[in-house]
């Protein structure tokens, strides 16, 4: 099992979990940004996903949580600023809570909390997995039932979702239907930002942001306008200014 991960730039550490169904790619906007803040970016693939191996087993909060945490120790980071995107903020807030390598945790759109729409997607993604991925990036750029991404944009994530493992896919949902946050989240212990977009369609803000600022302990709870989901990319100027000033306070 290996992950694929891209490690540019110097200075303190940055590490950026994508989400469900996608990939690093996604993370493009804040990149660029974070290297040119003097930031060290370590990216990486989630197994299944992108180029990293694509196991049969192992998609459960505790793998995924298990694989960011020996690509960290690996790299031997500490003072890390750990950034989540949707789903890939359960390992963030996993990891933050039993590691001392973790001095700041950003959680962006975080999809944390258990949900019923988890059995449908699961069932969607092995009977018609294009036209389930190709509906959700609608959902995942939307606001108001309009796109707030260009078309071309969306078609090249579909791609990236359509390339990742199928049964990662499919058995990711797993994870999001059984999950179990409570202890994790009471756990994380340092200073935390939740980015959220007004708009978010697929998890709306007092499901998940709202829920997530009263179980961690000091953090904060900032929502975009008129941002969606995938409010990194649509958003991407007023996001990377909320996350800089976030590591500069």
């Amino acid at each position: 099992m290996s992950l694929f991960y891209e490690d540019v730039g110097d200075g303190p550490p940055v590490v950026l979990v994508h989400g469900w169904p996608l990939s690093c790619r996604f993370w493009e906007p804040q990149i660029g940004a974070l290297v040119e803040a003097g930031r060290r970016v370590v990216c990486y693939d989630r197994r299944g996903f992108g180029d990293s191996s694509r196991p049969w087993h192992g998609y459960d909060h505790a793998t995924f949580t298990a694989d960011l945490a020996a690509l960290v120790e690996a790299l031997d980071l500490t003072g890390v600023t750990l950034v989540g995107f949707s789903t890939g903020c359960a390992e963030a807030v996993g990891y933050a809570a039993a590691s001392r390598r973790v001095a700041r945790l950003v959680l962006g759109s975080p999809v944390v909390y258990p949900d019923p729409l988890a059995d449908e997607l699961r069932a969607a993604s092995r009977r018609h997995r294009i036209p389930m991925l190709d509906d959700l990036l609608l959902r995942f750029f939307a606001v108001d039932g309009y796109s707030a991404l260009d078309e071309r944009t969306r078609l090249y994530l579909l791609g990236l979702a359509a390339g990742a493992s199928p049964r990662a896919t499919a058995e990711s949902m797993t994870a999001w239907g059984s999950a179990d946050p409570a202890g994790d989240l009471a756990a994380v212990a340092v200073p935390t930002l939740i980015i959220h977009g007004e708009g978010d369609a697929f998890v709306p803000r007092l499901d998940s942001g709202a829920r997530l600022v009263r179980a961690i302990a000091g953090s904060a709870l900032v929502t975009i306008p008129d941002a969606p989901h995938g409010a990194p990319l649509t958003h991407d100027e007023q996001w990377n200014q909320l996350l800089l000033e976030f590591l500069a306070s």
